[in-house]
């Protein structure tokens, strides 16, 4: 549930240790003596630092300790009544109302008279008013001489003349009437009956009677008026004037609530004196709310945050570091709260937000980070909009020039300057807990790619990966990216191989697979995330989906999906103490793998390791698990499916490096007996490359004919005069395979002459 925002109104309630302020300031209304005038006290304090909330505990004590017998408490909010009009009318209507709940016959005379006293001040006309009322006589004369001179001007006939004079006339008095507003014709019907009423008293008299009243009651009247500060500019000078105009009221204490900044601010005009000055010509006693110590405010703070995270999975004790906490509160983060309005502010809103970012048992983001980032939006909103879009700008990583450095921490220090002063130089400090690579900006301090891995599976928001989850609320950053959810998902099923492969079967459909393998190689070294124990069912799984991992690559630099498996498997059984149960593995996963990359690729690199101390398995064993992929490529040979695997060609170079039968060598003849399976044939051997553009700006994807690895294979000459003889005679199919046709015949001369042959395929 969130935190209330609304004053306390009982001692039990009270954390700031006010209630014995509240008491002595009840005590001294109470031994105040002034029965033949009266008093005005305000308490002073800035918007959220409990001044109602004392005003509330002053109020109880009073109840309990003198049973209401002593003072009647009259509470007037003016802030209710803003922009409802005259504010001197409410007052005296809810204060009659309040002493006509008394139900003593002096306290019922005293409250009809100050309705009386009410309404007689209401019909008082301004100043304006009687220019207003001079300037309509002026303007219905002006009208019906107008009037009477157009009409001649026109030569009505005479007997017409008075009829329309007259009609004109009316009509614009009319007018002039119905522009009346409904608050002055209201005035001028309160005016007769309020005549009627009073009679001959005046305004000065039933003051004087009221005050007469007032001093001969048992009780004094406690006038409490809160919120003034919440108020216009020219409704806060009304009030003053109201408590001013009637300070002569005897018996009578005035407590006022309001910031005195904020009061002094509207009033530097009052009357051409200072707003100080014309407070001290009104308020008699001044108290200032006690001053709130730092451990009060940080004590409630905790309170709030500690029931804050008693609402999150147990899996966010695993990134609450303790040192690392300390780190982000006392780098900037407790400043920021001043007050308990600012706790309940904070509060409330990471309590709704972070609520948003855990599914399951898995927290989407640091708990820790998350907690600066909301403090950040609700103290600094300008720069947390800044920020929410600038994921590079905080997260980079790469060395850079000078120049660039220093133009990062300009676009910086630009958007620092427009945060409150009051809280640039604890942001600026919170930033740098948050996001070590600003100091490479401000210092000579460099972080390697490996820091992106531990803040990955920190769920820090300086993790590139994690970054943008922390501004849209979204886990992962956006509905298309991986959660924490998903990820922690996998990680739950490495001892299930079925599972596991299902769940990566999923990924691979919705077209994450790529974010989930680069993911993961950040916990393969960790044994409690993935433990050596499972080795042998993550190996299954990877194997059975590595013929249905996508083959595009996001640059020049990316080795695509394949080599992130590879990486993963690398990863983890390196850990194995004894690298001959990494052959059991092999052993035993490869002759029931659905796909076939998978093992090819792996057996591959194990066997062009020239270090034995970076193999993962025995080199003795190497022979045997290559035979052992051969025979699988001969099945999938056998059902015909060979020819449609992504890694066609790199598993028919091992078919031809690792089987001495040369069977290979008839599958390729039988398959090109045929244009159509020639040309099925050498569309494998069209590769994509990447280059620089544009400068250093991008890069461009190339598509080419490999012909160094069709050489391996087959006769390139054999190949060219088949191609030019398919172009010529046979449209059909030259369309059908027109690119791969006419890449292999375009650059054939520049490529392929003087070249001999590896294959032995030539007829």
């Amino acid at each position: 549930m969130y935190s209330s925002d609304k004053p306390i109104k009982f001692s039990k309630d009270d954390y700031l240790s006010r209630a014995e302020f509240s008491q002595k300031l009840a005590e001294s209304i109470l031994s105040w003596e002034g029965k033949e005038e009266s008093l005005v006290v305000s308490i002073c304090g800035k918007w959220g630092y409990g001044k109602s909330s004392v005003i509330n505990l002053m109020k109880e004590w009073l109840k309990i300790s003198n049973g209401e017998t002593e003072v009647t408490v009259f509470e007037f909010n003016p802030w209710i009544f803003s922009g409802e009009g005259d504010l001197s009318k409410y007052f005296f209507e809810e204060l009659a109302k309040e002493l006509s709940t008394n139900a003593t016959k002096k306290d019922e005379e005293i409250a009809k008279k100050l309705r009386l006293y009410s309404r007689l001040l209401d019909l008082i006309p301004e100043k304006s008013g009687y220019s207003f009322i001079k300037d309509l006589f002026l303007i219905i004369g002006l009208f019906g001489i107008s009037a009477s001179n157009f009409i001649e001007i026109l030569n009505v006939q005479p007997e017409s003349l008075s009829l329309i004079k007259n009609t004109v006339f009316i009509l614009g008095f009319v007018f002039i009437i119905i522009s009346f507003s409904k608050d002055f014709i209201k005035k001028l019907a309160d005016y007769f009956d309020g005549k009627w009423e009073l009679e001959n008293t005046s305004v000065s008299s039933l003051k004087e009677d009221l005050s007469k009243n007032l001093k001969e009651r048992d009780k004094k009247l406690l006038v409490i008026i809160d919120d003034i500060d919440r108020l216009s500019q020219s409704e806060m000078k009304h009030i003053f004037k109201l408590v001013k105009m009637n300070t002569d009221f005897p018996n009578t204490i005035y407590v006022l609530s309001f910031d005195a900044k904020i009061v002094k601010d509207n009033l530097n005009e009052q009357a051409g004196v200072s707003g100080k000055d014309y407070l001290d010509k009104i308020v008699q006693i001044n108290f200032d709310i006690p001053h709130l110590r730092q451990h009060k405010i940080n004590e409630i703070l905790f309170q709030e945050l500690d029931k804050i995270l008693s609402t999150l999975p147990s899996s966010h004790n695993n990134y609450f570091n303790q040192e690392y906490w300390t780190n982000i509160y006392h780098s900037g983060f407790k400043n920021f709260f001043q007050s308990i309005r600012d706790i309940k502010r904070f509060s409330n809103s990471l309590e709704f937000n972070i609520s948003l970012m855990h599914k399951g048992d898995s927290m989407e983001v640091n708990p820790i980070d998350f907690m600066a980032i909301e403090s950040i939006r609700v103290f600094c909103p300008d720069f947390y909009y800044f920020m929410r879009s600038k994921n590079t700008l905080f997260t980079d990583i790469k060395d850079r020039e000078q120049s660039e450095k220093q133009k990062r921490k300009e676009e910086i220090e630009k958007a620092l300057d427009k945060v409150d002063s009051n809280y640039q130089n604890n942001l600026k400090s919170l930033l740098f807990v948050l996001f070590p690579q600003i100091s490479t900006v401000y210092e000579n301090t460099s972080y390697g790619y490996e820091w992106q891995s531990i803040w990955n599976k920190q769920l820090r928001v300086c993790a590139t990966s994690y970054f943008d989850a922390y501004f849209t609320l979204i886990p992962g950053g956006a509905e298309e990216e991986l959660s924490q959810y998903e990820l922690d998902s996998i990680l739950k099923q490495m001892s299930n191989s079925e599972q596991l492969e299902n769940s990566l079967l999923e990924l691979i459909k919705d077209k994450k697979i790529r974010k989930v393998l680069e993911r993961l190689q950040d916990y393969t070294d960790d044994e409690n995330q993935i433990s050596i124990k499972y080795a042998q069912s993550i190996v299954q799984a990877l194997f059975n989906i590595s013929d249905l991992l996508p083959s595009e690559k996001k640059g020049m630099w990316d080795f695509g999906a394949d080599m992130d498996v590879m990486r993963i498997m690398h990863q983890i059984l390196r850990r194995q103490k004894e690298i001959t149960k990494n052959y059991e593995i092999f052993k035993n996963t490869i002759p029931l793998s659905k796909g076939l990359s998978g093992p090819v690729l792996r057996i591959s690199l194990e066997s062009s390791q020239e270090k034995e101390v970076k193999r993962l398995v025995p080199v003795e064993t190497l022979k045997e698990l290559q035979i052992l992929c051969v025979n699988k490529i001969k099945k999938l040979k056998e059902e015909g499916n060979l020819i449609d695997n992504k890694n066609f060609v790199e598993i028919l170079y091992r078919w031809k490096e690792w089987d001495t039968s040369k069977e290979w060598e008839s599958y390729i003849k039988d398959l090109m007996n045929t244009d159509e399976g020639l040309l099925i044939f050498i569309d494998k051997f069209i590769s994509e490359t990447y280059s620089y553009t544009f400068g250093n700006y991008g890069y461009r994807l190339i598509r080419k004919f490999d012909y160094e690895s069709l050489n391996s294979f087959v006769n390139l000459e054999f190949i060219k005069l088949r191609l030019d003889k398919i172009k010529q005679i046979n449209v059909v199919q030259y369309e059908s395979k027109k690119e791969a046709i006419d890449l292999f015949l375009s650059n054939y001369d520049i490529n392929c002459l003087n070249k001999e042959s590896s294959g032995s395929l030539d007829s």
